[in-house]
């Protein structure tokens, strides 16, 4: 009996290819398109952005005066913050923003109101403390996110004075 090899064609038509073809090129675009969608649940651009603040009183500054600095993160160009001064203790004080406000006088009715400049920023509120013989008194900044925002870090700063007896001197500060 003579035994014949007989040989089978393995090669691909080019049918079967494009069928193939057909069939992987909406899953490689879905599959490339399901990273973009859940990448972050809180866009860098848009409503729910998020941005990371420090607020750091100082005793810098000679005499009465003291400074508060406000730092804001990353946030995008339509991110607007309120920064909030309040006063407690004796006498009172002015406070000089080194920083463009948009509106507000600082006050808890009517906050600071700034504009985010779309990139990192540093901004130093100067305080000018009007004390009494005896007297001692702190300002406080915090800073709040005008929504859709929100902001993490160090949220609220301060800087307290003291003036003692008759001198003019202010010889005690604190800070934080």
């Amino acid at each position: 009996m003579e035994y014949t090899e007989r040989a089978t064609d393995r090669s691909v038509s080019r049918r079967t290819v494009t069928k193939a073809a057909a069939w992987a090129v909406p899953v490689i675009a879905v599959a490339a398109a399901v990273p973009e969608a859940t990448a972050s649940e809180t866009p860098t651009g848009g409503a729910g952005a998020t941005g990371n603040v420090s607020v750091q009183g100082s005793c810098n500054g000679t005499g009465s005066t003291g400074t508060i600095t406000v730092t804001l993160g990353p946030f995008p160009l339509t991110a607007q913050v309120a920064i909030t001064l309040t006063h407690t203790g004796g006498g009172s004080f002015t406070a000089t923003p080194g920083f463009p406000i948009n509106s507000g006088t600082g006050t808890a009715a009517d906050p600071y109101i700034v504009d985010a400049p779309g990139g990192p920023f540093a901004g130093v509120i100067s305080i000018a403390f009007q004390l009494g013989h005896n007297q001692t008194g702190t300002v406080s900044a915090s800073v709040a996110p005008i929504a859709p925002y929100t902001i993490t870090g160090d949220l609220t700063g301060y800087v307290t004075k003291r003036r003692d007896g008759n001198s003019s001197n202010y010889n005690q500060c604190s800070a934080g």
